[in-house]
């Protein structure tokens, strides 16, 4: 059974893939990687090494992004491996096929100028090291291991640096300390650059080989015509198309706009250093009912003046169909009530005439 760290770095190398860095993948697409990597992992023939290393070369190696994601996936695959799997290959063997294919892949992303991939790996390529060598008393494993380091440093892949820790590593049984500050700072930069990175357009909103109950809901909008009961036709609902780039300054503000409530709504307190998340007044303390609704009520007419949950109908929207649904009500009743006060005086009339005349 996968690890909850295992599927949210398999999750997250995924939407990596699907962001168009520099192109989106298909859902199919992105699904193959897996399956290369455990046939890799399981039996490392050069079949499996190239197939695998050919995808990773097409479809990671342009971005550094998603080099990135794929060595944390690693990281992470790597000590996952349980002794209570499948005997063969051994926990230490697979760890050393890891290594074999990123060796392959780097050795042609230096071909192919794709420095980004030593760049981004190097932390975390020291990391798999450390636990491929975290074996006692199996010297031709750590042969192994020292002579890939060797190969990297005479095609020199890495920095000096990079290389000595890899060499600890080995040494010293898959103890590590030099590195976590090396892991440390790549991690504060790419948060970084994610903050500061332009919101960008997909080419579509939606997978085109999603089936259409699992497409985003706003692909249904086209669909849904107002005040009618016309059910929508499954086979019409498509990924929206859209103008792939920049997206427009009011989008971006409705979206930084929308992650503002919604980290508001989650917060631990009230309190929060958000210039917008007072926008009643100051002094007015915010309170959360029994449906998890954060909620500022008028102390002199008791009245809701802002509640949100960020899951279901905005509560203007609630109370604006009410209006609407009250008004025809309302209408109703009057024609009714109309109705049988007529119905009422034609009867009594009626009653009257037949009576006899005393």
């Amino acid at each position: 059974m996968a690890s909850p760290e295992l599927a949210i770095a398999k999750a997250a190398l995924s939407a990596s893939l699907f962001r168009a860095d520099p192109v989106s993948l298909s859902r199919p697409d992105v699904e193959t990687l897996f399956p290369l990597l455990d046939a890799t992992i399981a039996q490392c023939s050069r079949h499996n090494v190239q197939s695998c290393k050919n995808w990773i070369m097409a479809n990671v190696a342009p971005s550094p992004a998603r080099c990135a994601s794929l060595a944390k996936y690693l990281t992470v695959l790597s000590k996952s491996f349980s002794t209570d799997a499948a005997p063969r290959p051994s926990i230490k063997r697979k760890r050393l096929h890891i290594l074999y294919l990123l060796s392959d892949a780097l050795h042609h992303a230096a071909r192919t100028n794709f420095r980004a991939c030593a760049e981004t790996w190097a932390p975390h390529v020291v990391t798999l090291m450390a636990a491929a060598a975290s074996f006692d008393k199996c010297p031709k494993h750590k042969a192994k291991l020292e002579s890939l380091i060797s190969l990297w440093a005479e095609k020199q892949y890495f920095s000096a640096q990079v290389e000595s820790q890899l060499r600890d590593a080995v040494s010293t049984n898959g103890t590590i300390t030099a590195v976590t500050q090396a892991e440390a700072t790549p991690a504060a930069a790419s948060l970084k650059i994610a903050k500061d990175a332009p919101y960008r357009l997909p080419a579509s909103h939606g997978d085109p080989s999603t089936p259409w109950y699992d497409l985003p809901m706003g692909t249904w909008l086209p669909h849904l015509t107002p005040n009618s009961a016309r059910p929508m036709v499954p086979d019409r609902i498509r990924p929206i198309q859209l103008s792939a780039g920049l997206a427009d300054a009011p989008l971006v503000d409705a979206v930084k706009t929308l992650l503002r409530h919604a980290n508001r709504i989650y917060a631990n307190s009230s309190a929060t250093t958000d210039p917008d998340a007072h926008d009643v007044g100051d002094g007015i303390l915010e309170d959360i009912n029994e449906l998890g609704e954060r909620f500022v009520v008028d102390q002199a007419t008791g009245d809701v003046l802002r509640a949100d949950t960020y899951y279901g109908w905005s509560r203007p929207f609630c109370e604006k169909m009410r209006a609407r649904t009250a008004q025809p009500l309302l209408l109703a009743l009057a024609v009714i009530s109309i109705a049988l006060a007529v119905a009422v005086t034609e009867a009594s009339a009626k009653i009257l005439v037949r009576l006899p005349q005393s």
